[in-house]
């Protein structure tokens, strides 16, 4: 299977993700997968799967992450995994065919 290198995120978007990633998490990496890379497909939420280190209250930056981008973008349907596991199937597949903003 090729690897998708299109997104369906415009420039807008990712510049609001990377930049309320930056204020929350500080440093770390941030992919975009799922639908949003294939643009085949029409609508589906934005999936994110983000490497982040520290990883101490994590799930409290979560929320201030995605309440940071939907005060920039409105209601949006986010899905965020984070690295936890590198065994996991999901973290696999969002590195081997995520986009890395």
């Amino acid at each position: 299977m090729k690897r998708l290198t299109k997104m369906r995120l415009n420039k807008n978007y990712i510049k609001v993700i990377k930049k309320s990633f930056t204020e929350v998490f500080h440093k770390g990496e941030i992919y975009l997968f799922g639908s949003r890379v294939d643009d085949s497909k029409k609508g589906g939420d934005i999936d994110l799967y983000l490497v982040v280190e520290n990883k101490v209250n994590i799930f409290k930056n979560k929320i201030r992450f995605l309440a940071k981008i939907k005060r920039e973008l409105g209601e949006q349907k986010i899905d965020i995994i984070f690295n936890i596991d590198e065994n996991r199937l999901i973290e696999q597949e969002a590195r081997r065919w995520g986009i890395k903003l």
